[in-house]
């Protein structure tokens, strides 16, 4: 009996020892950005569409972005947005409208939480520049417009974002949010510094490895 204690003791130091060892070989292993072991690349390409009010009228937007993904978690790329409220289709002849069209583009980033869930949600943030004209078109005919570009401006911008994503399929995601436009103060001719600042609407379908 004095042999099995004996033996038992001996072997179980033996096996503490063992794992004593290997997790010191893995704590002194270092830590790399891009060499870990556990560490999960991804992508995806996004196509949005959205509504927003620019000098208090109806606006469209269309966006893309496209980012890297990691671990998950964490998405870093390009996202870009063009916009216009000349959403009026009911011109008459001899009708002169003005209107605010443009685009900005920059860095995107997007911290996702709860990635693997089948809702969850994420905060895309858009760091940028971008341009706007004010357009004026004149309609000899309902159906024939004339444009001239009356002035044009650029500008810095930040736009924070919250959305709700769905995992429809493993590739497939759609998300819909809202953001708010910060940009610098703008000069066009007839409308005020801050014309493009306001809050949006987008709903955004991605395709990738997420």
């Amino acid at each position: 009996m004095k042999k099995i204690i004996l033996s038992l003791a001996a072997f179980l130091m033996l096996t503490m020892g063992s794992i004593a060892q290997n997790d010191s070989i893995q704590t002194d292993e270092i830590k790399t950005l891009f060499g870990s072991h556990d560490h999960s690349n991804g992508w995806y390409v996004g196509l949005g569409g959205g509504y927003s009010q620019i000098d208090d009228k109806n606006a469209f937007t269309t966006s893309f972005r496209s980012a890297w993904i990691i671990n998950h978690s964490f998405a870093i790329g390009l996202a870009a947005t063009g916009f216009s409220n000349d959403l009026y289709v009911g011109h008459e002849s001899g009708s002169d409208y003005s209107s605010v069209q443009g685009g900005y583009a920059g860095l995107l980033l997007q911290p996702v939480i709860f990635p693997k869930f089948p809702v969850h949600v994420s905060f895309p943030v858009l760091l940028g520049v971008g341009g706007a004209m004010s357009l004026s078109t004149y309609y000899n005919e309902p159906w024939e417009p004339y444009w001239d570009i009356r002035d044009e401006s650029y500008y810095f911008i930040i736009e924070p974002a919250a959305e709700i994503e769905l995992n429809l399929i493993k590739w497939i995601r759609l998300s819909a949010g809202l953001s708010y436009r910060f940009t610098t103060p703008l000069n066009l001719y007839g409308y005020s510094d801050d014309v493009l600042r306001g809050f949006g609407g987008n709903v955004t379908l991605s395709f990738g490895k997420f």
